[in-house]
């Protein structure tokens, strides 16, 4: 089976050609790209300008390993790619859309100039009396929002959140770990303490939790960020950086403690979790709650940039038993981890 061009993921075949599992770019005919988009080809020409983008990044036939030559989408900053040997189609998810947005302008254009002034008059007439729509959300979405409860929208990538299922399904054993053998896997127990553990004892100190407000805040936010990290990263990050990073941030935030504080939580990989989100995911919305269960959506870049700059407020208050050392490194942690994964190969929103 063949390799997707930009990742070294095999293609499935599905319901149109043969797809890239991670990037949902697909391989096909021609004949399969005018079913799934009729007329598609009256509205492709062949890139002829030398200072294209695709020309910059030339893509191989993933079935012959020819270099295949890039064709415009109408007037777009968008192309599909045509092997000229198997004549085979690469098309991305994103410019498939625009296919058939292309297209169906072209239609709607046709049929505007095959009308008469009348048919045009009444169809404007109609256009200016109709009701202008509004974004709503669904009515679990604004209940979840009207409580305080966080709602991300237009998150990219389709993998499954099985790690951060689990992750958070291991947290909430450590804490009822605690409920039952407290002396054992109490918050005093499991937590680091300067002046008497290790540096190994900040690993168990990410499941240290002083109740139930402090984990249940950690699992919503670890479910909240992992789920969006997930779904463009491998699975191996989110526990990596939940506990792994969990524990460097612990860490991190002991060197400025008194040696006798009890220090623990998952706070510092959840926002490490956050980091990497605010980097994976920058097409993403944070959801907010407006009158009539309608609502606002505000970049998710720029609502984690105000908390993070909230949250550092705080810190300078000298607001204490909080890890806020813990939190801004975790941050931090998240987004270079997120620099240094991400796949510089992925196709930019414009190809």
């Amino acid at each position: 089976m063949p390799n997707c061009p930009d990742h070294p993921r095999a293609l499935v075949t599905g319901g149109l050609g043969r797809a890239c599992p991670f990037c949902k770019g697909s391989l096909m005919s021609q004949a399969e790209l005018e079913g799934a988009v009729p007329e598609a080809s009256t509205v492709l020409e062949v890139e002829s300008r030398s200072d294209a983008l695709p020309f910059k990044k030339r893509r191989s036939c993933p079935d012959c390993a020819q270099v295949m030559a890039p064709w415009r989408i109408g007037r777009l900053e968008a192309w599909v790619e045509k092997c000229p040997s198997c004549e085979l189609l690469w098309v991305e998810a994103g410019d498939l859309a625009s296919l058939k947005l292309v297209t169906k302008s072209v239609a709607r254009a046709d049929a505007w100039a095959s009308m008469d002034i009348k048919e045009r008059s009444e169809i404007a007439q109609g256009l200016a009396d109709a009701p202008k729509p509004v974004v709503q959300a669904t009515l679990g979405q604004t209940a979840q929002a009207l409580v305080g409860v966080p709602v991300l929208t237009g998150l990219e990538g389709a993998q499954s959140s099985i790690a951060t299922w689990v992750s958070v399904l291991i947290l909430a054993i450590g804490f009822a770990a605690s409920l039952v053998a407290p002396e054992s896997f109490g918050f005093e127990a499991l937590s680091y303490r300067g002046d008497r553990d290790s540096l190994l004892g900040v690993v168990p100190a990410v499941f240290a939790h002083d109740g139930w407000g402090h984990l249940l805040g950690n699992l919503f936010f670890a479910w909240l960020f992992g789920d969006a990290v997930e779904r463009k990263s491998p699975h191996w990050l989110v526990p990596a950086m939940l506990f792994g990073g969990g524990a460097l941030t612990l860490l991190s935030d002991s060197f400025f403690a008194a040696p006798t504080i009890f220090i623990g939580g998952a706070s510092g990989g959840v926002f490490g979790l956050m980091g990497l989100t605010f980097v994976l995911q920058r097409q993403g919305k944070w959801m907010i709650p407006l009158p009539g269960f309608m609502s606002a959506q505000l970049p998710l870049p720029f609502v984690m940039v105000l908390y993070v700059g909230f949250d550092v407020w705080l810190a300078s208050m000298g607001d204490g038993g909080i890890a806020w050392i813990a939190h801004g490194v975790g941050f931090v942690i998240g987004v270079l981890t997120a620099l240094l994964v991400r796949e510089p190969a992925l196709p930019s929103p414009s190809r």
